[in-house]
């Protein structure tokens, strides 16, 4: 009903895949535009025009990566050239996960391009202290046979990075799984099948400037209408209430939370994700 159109940005070496569908107000979605099409439910296109685009880490490039290749401030500029060559005028924009961050980046470099943010499944940022909130929720309050899965998952991790370092970030995000979904036994590696990733930039993405992000200078600048959704039985970041202790906080914040729901509510409930998005977007 809604055709989806598929366009690539040329940027420096690297080639970024926009997807694009649906109908209503623009919704910018920011990380791998294959992972979150194959994540996203089938029925926001008929309340949103979603438009995916990669970010260099999942792009694929015409020449060797270094590591001065990625930062946000980079995606951001990377983002607001395919709003132009897309004709994308103000534009809600969501982020999911460390994707989060860039969302917010984004918003806060080009304000009069953006409505407001969601951020989805996302802590204030990967710091050691927040990872220390992460875990020790985890010990509280996730059974045991969710642990137990998570102790077998995880011991597979290295045999995986070592048949293929150049998928580990796929590997990493599968063997998480029983902390990531409510079901403790999903699979997501084919989420990611034939998704390009840059190691080294996703390294450098995930474990230094996320967690030396500083939120403050987003949450005191960003006067935008700002959605955090979480996932109660999320225990691959810090928990939800780790937002209530960010000072300054959001000037215009919601923060919510759906149970039954790990990491990723647009696929383990879609319908409440979907509502949620809307009520946010039209009040």
């Amino acid at each position: 009903m809604y055709n989806k159109t598929t366009s690539f940005i040329q940027t420096d070496g690297f080639r970024l895949k926009v997807i694009e569908q649906g109908q209503g107000p623009t919704l910018l979605i920011i990380g791998s535009a294959d992972y979150y099409y194959r994540v996203m439910p089938a029925d926001i296109y008929q309340h949103f025009c979603c438009v995916f685009i990669d970010h260099r880490g999942f792009a694929h490039c015409e020449r060797p990566v270094n590591l001065n290749d990625v930062s946000l401030e980079q995606i951001s500029q990377d983002v607001e050239l395919a709003c132009r060559q897309l004709h994308v005028e103000r534009c809600w924009v969501m982020g999911h996960s460390g994707h989060a961050y860039m969302a917010l980046d984004f918003a806060y470099r080009f304000p009069t391009r953006v409505k407001g943010c969601a951020l989805i499944g996302a802590s204030p940022s990967l710091s050691e202290e927040l990872r220390t909130l992460q875990m020790a929720n985890w010990e509280k309050h996730a059974c045991q046979d969710r642990k137990t899965a998570f102790e077998k998952s995880i011991a597979l991790l290295e045999g995986d990075i070592q048949l293929e370092p150049h998928r580990k970030f796929s590997h990493l995000c599968r063997r998480l799984g029983p902390m990531r979904w409510f079901n403790p036994n999903f699979d997501e590696l084919p989420l990611w099948r034939d998704i390009p990733m840059h190691t080294a930039l996703l390294d450098k993405l995930w474990g230094n400037e996320f967690a030396y992000l500083d939120i403050s200078a987003y949450t005191q600048a960003i006067a935008l209408p700002t959605l955090v959704l979480g996932g109660l039985e999320d225990f691959s970041i810090a928990p939800l209430s780790a937002w209530s202790d960010v000072h300054p906080p959001f000037c215009n914040a919601d923060l919510i939370s759906l149970p039954e729901c790990g990491h990723t509510p647009m696929l383990e409930q879609p319908d409440a994700f979907i509502s949620v998005l809307r009520d946010f977007i039209t009040h």
